[in-house]
């Protein structure tokens, strides 16, 4: 595994695989060394998650730059050795260096690159598993509808007001009076569930003007695809930079 000790300006990828690594094992980090005061602190789970994010996306720059490059198919009239790699997406070739869109890139590099080369594949990296994962198709869906441009987990807000609400994690509840929310909380501590944090502005009378309670898991399904997806791809790259790269 050369390319772990040796100089991004020697990578066949341009660093992009290297980069994601870095992201990629930042993310897992944070999901197992939480900071203080991690359960009740506020969007805590969205530098991991864009993390996750951010690395699949690396991921699928350095395969398509990688199987360009090894299999020397040219970007339409790019040549496939070119400084300024491309992508083919909506009937026409874009910059990949500006191309965020991960399921864009992933079917890219899918239905261009992996599936019509499988039979080369095998002949010139024997060793590696070059087969399409199902899942993957199934787990992106999820992923996009939230957060196909990286945006969603880097910004507080994009532009989809609606989505955003349901990262945040003090959500806004209905509480109709104090008294009631007592009661409430004397109920939890009777049956040993969990507290909650909840925060509630009244106003000179004690009456509830707004109420909110901090959510622990928030996009839980996100996460887990999050986590999956960008895993896939970690093993991908690896094994693509050991057979067909050499190590490199």
């Amino acid at each position: 595994m050369q390319y772990l000790l040796t100089g991004i300006e020697l990578h066949p990828d341009k660093g992009f695989g290297i980069t994601a690594d870095a992201y990629y094992q930042s993310a897992e980090h944070l999901m197992t060394n939480h900071f203080e005061h991690y359960d009740s602190s506020q969007q805590a789970e969205m530098p991991q998650n864009f993390l996750f994010r951010h690395s699949i996306e690396l991921y699928l720059k350095s395969l398509i730059i990688i199987f360009h490059r090894e299999l020397k198919i040219n970007y339409g009239n790019v040549p496939f050795d070119s400084e300024e790699p491309e992508m083919f997406a909506d009937g026409q070739w874009r910059k990949l260096y500006n191309s965020h869109y991960i399921d864009k890139l992933y079917n890219y590099w899918l239905n261009n690159l992996l599936l019509p080369n499988i039979d080369i594949l095998k002949k010139v990296a024997p060793k590696g598993d070059w087969q399409e994962a199902k899942h993957i198709n199934e787990l992106l869906p999820i992923i996009c509808k939230y957060d196909q441009d990286s945006s969603y987990f880097r910004y507080p807000i994009t532009k989809n007001s609606l989505l955003d609400s349901e990262k945040f994690t003090m959500q806004k509840f209905k509480a109709k009076n104090i008294e009631g929310m007592v009661e409430e909380i004397k109920e939890q501590e009777a049956s040993n569930k969990k507290g909650t944090i909840t925060m509630l502005l009244v106003d000179d009378n004690d009456q509830i003007l707004d109420a909110y309670k901090h959510i622990g898991n928030i996009l839980t399904d996100v996460r887990d695809a999050l986590k999956e997806v960008a895993f896939y791809f970690n093993c991908m790259h690896i094994m693509s930079r050991m057979t067909l790269c050499g190590g490199m």
